[in-house]
């Protein structure tokens, strides 16, 4: 049984931070360990807009985690058509986070890795902020608002926000719900924690920006925190409280059924909170309505040139995204070198514990996503990357 905490701040978000954190049950992360905290710093609108994470929250999870003994690090990447570094400084994130003790990353400033997402249906690769990989645990902590295309946008698809900026389009056309959920898989070892910041949500979204994304809408105090361990179970808990039921929403549907995180069997602690249902506007709903057909494998291709014409030049067809994705050839890890004795370094280093040590060496597991960490780790040189015809040649 997941268990999700629901607290009402009443204006104390700091103490309201830490008393949901700790009604969750606690974050499971060790002391020296690196924690990416992933806010929504989606556009360059301000603090207690609804559109982006409520500042006094971000400062109070970094101190949550520094108390824990983690090294918080903050980043996230804007939606398409937005400037990180404009955004960042219109938010005044980064000197929030660096007073309450945590660092702040530019992610557009990271390398980006491309990564293999083992058993995905939809997101078989995709470019990430290296950040994301190297960081041994993640927090969700999202802002929690309308989505004209997911009913909401909560701790699950605020993962989407540490993609290259130029795969987002790619999941649009994809579908949005599956590759999301791809995503989600991925990282699933490292999420350990999400909070969804509900102390001004955001209802009546509306499409807006340089490429019309959510990001104008209208703010509702919620005075309301909502936390977990299963982002999951997180975003369903939000979603009754929205009035939502989970099963009704494709995202938190998809991700159930592929056993990745309860919306049913859930212990909730803390406020019993009335359903406040966000209101959508009616050109969200229309959009919602046709993003269905846009990304239709059969509408897609009559659907695109409006779609293109309407949203930039940026968005790709769904043929021209499918086949980006068969790019890539699949690689494995594999020994070549002498392995170091005794040394555990790339058996430490593998953030998704896809390493195992054998007599002679490092035994690499199916599941890996190409991250290359260990290889770059292994002191001796021992490790290097093969494509799948030269493993099996």
């Amino acid at each position: 049984m997941s268990v999700v905490s629901i607290v009402k701040t009443n204006g104390k978000v700091e103490e309201g931070v830490k008393k949901a954190v700790e009604l969750a049950g606690g974050i499971d992360i060790d002391s020296g360990e690196t924690v990416l905290i992933k806010p929504n710093l989606c556009c360059a609108k301000p603090s207690g807009s609804g559109v982006v994470t409520n500042l006094e929250v971000i400062s109070a999870m970094v101190k949550v985690v520094k108390d824990i003994g983690g090294k918080p690090i903050v980043g996230d990447l804007p939606i398409v058509g937005w400037d990180p570094q404009e955004t960042y400084k219109t938010i005044g994130v980064k000197r929030v986070v660096e007073k309450a003790g945590g660092q702040f990353v530019d992610l557009s400033n990271d390398e980006p890795v491309t990564i293999q997402i083992p058993d995905a249906t939809k997101l078989k690769n995709v470019k990430l902020a290296r950040t994301a990989l190297t960081a041994d645990a993640i927090i969700s902590l999202p802002v929690f608002k309308a989505h004209f295309f997911t009913g909401l946008t909560l701790s699950i698809k605020n993962l989407k926000g540490l993609t290259w900026q130029d795969q987002r389009q790619r999941m649009h056309v994809m579908g949005l719900f599956e590759p999301i959920v791809d995503l989600f898989s991925a990282l699933r070892s490292k999420v350990v924690f999400g909070l969804i910041d509900g102390t001004v949500g955001c209802e009546s979204i509306k499409p807006s920006g340089p490429y019309y994304g959510p990001t104008e809408g209208k703010p509702i105090k919620l005075d309301t925190i909502i936390a977990g361990k299963d982002i999951v179970a997180v975003d369903s808990v939000a979603a009754v409280t929205a009035g939502i039921k989970p099963k009704s929403m494709k995202l938190l549907k998809i991700a159930y059924e592929r056993g990745l995180g309860e919306i049913e069997n859930i212990e909730v602690r803390g406020e019993r909170v009335k359903p406040q249902k966000l209101k959508q506007t009616l050109f969200g709903r229309i959009m919602g309505s046709l993003n269905s057909v846009w990304t239709s494998r059969i509408a897609n291709p009559i659907t695109h040139p409006l779609v293109k014409r309407l949203f930039g030049p940026q968005i790709e067809s769904r043929r021209t995204a499918e086949k980006e994705l068969e790019k890539v050839i699949p690689s494995r890890i594999v020994l070549t070198g002498e392995c170091k004795e005794g040394c555990t370094i790339c058996f430490d280093a593998c953030k998704i514990g896809n390493i195992k040590l054998g007599k002679k060496g490092p035994i690499i597991g199916e599941k890996c996503l190409g991250c290359l960490i260990c290889v770059e780790a292994c002191p001796v040189q021992a490790l290097v990357v093969k494509r799948f015809e030269e493993v099996s040649a």
